[in-house]
């Protein structure tokens, strides 16, 4: 597995392991929640590239190993357009349409950026016309544990205060995100969290949130909530519903699907559904 920066974006690449099918399937791109970072898909950048799947997975600005805005900016004016362009940044560089596939927060910028792509295709033709870092659209989205589209908002009832960037408490952190990780070890993944934007959690959050229509997003879709799960973010099949997706439920699990007890399972399943949509290879 290689690290480097894009964009000055901290980037992990795990190539298809030599033998497999990866050429032929899309590559899978990461996109992580809030406070994490490339680091929480480490579970999968060691399974899917020996199955097949060549994987990318980023740390957004501000989080690990990726460039830092200013504290004003990255406390109040932050809004996920900039982390969809952090997204698109990486998607250019890949160079081929690949399965975007995004945790909790990663989830909406997941969809907002995969509206944006097919927006600008549909306008242009192709989606280099507009600001975006001319990425391919995606082949096709994992919403993980998601937050959900404008149409389930609102998520909270007040702002977050932006007088300092957003941090749970490890001990917080692993009661809200984890189910059945022993607590030890699961307060030291939740000390790698970082801060968070409260702009950014606020502006999905609040009021109408990112409205983003069924017809928006034209690619295969598979959405998984998580039994467990103890955040704001839907725990039932609606995000699926409102996009007409697959879904998937992952009983015994919480909100960090991909880090808590029982991912194995927990990707063993979407791996087969990847299979099914993108060839077993």
């Amino acid at each position: 597995m290689a690290s480097f920066q894009v964009e000055g974006l901290h980037v992990e690449h795990a190539p298809a392991s030599p033998g497999g099918s990866g050429p032929a399937r899309p590559p899978l791109l990461l996109v992580h929640g809030a406070g994490h970072g490339a680091w929480c898909w480490e579970h999968w950048l060691d399974v899917l590239p020996a199955r097949g799947w060549e994987c990318w997975a980023l740390s957004l600005r501000n989080h690990p190993g990726s460039f830092a805005v200013d504290d004003e900016t990255y406390r109040t004016r932050l809004r996920v357009t900039d982390y969809v362009a952090d997204v698109a940044a990486v998607a250019a560089r890949i160079g081929r349409p690949a399965i975007v596939a995004g945790h909790s927060m990663g989830g909406i910028v997941v969809q907002a950026y995969a509206a944006q792509a097919f927006a600008a295709q549909a306008a242009t033709g192709s989606p280099r016309a507009t600001g975006m870092a001319a990425p391919p659209v995606p082949a096709g989205i994992v919403l993980l544990a998601s937050v959900p589209p404008g149409a389930f908002a609102p998520l909270r009832s007040a702002p977050i205060a932006s007088d300092g960037p957003y941090l749970l408490t490890p001990d917080a952190a692993a009661a809200h995100y984890f189910h059945g990780l022993e607590p030890a070890a699961a307060r030291r993944l939740m000390e790698r969290l970082v801060p968070e934007s409260p702009a950014v959690l606020n502006a999905y959050s609040l009021g109408d949130g990112l409205p983003i229509a069924r017809g928006e997003i034209g690619c295969p879709m598979l959405v998984v909530s998580a039994e467990h799960d103890r955040t704001v973010v839907p725990h039932d099949r609606r995000i699926a519903d409102h996009y007409g997706a697959d879904y998937l439920f992952a009983r015994g699990i919480g909100h960090d699907l991909m880090l808590d007890r029982g991912w194995e399972r927990t990707l063993d399943a979407i791996e087969a559904w990847l299979r099914d949509r993108f060839g077993a290879g």
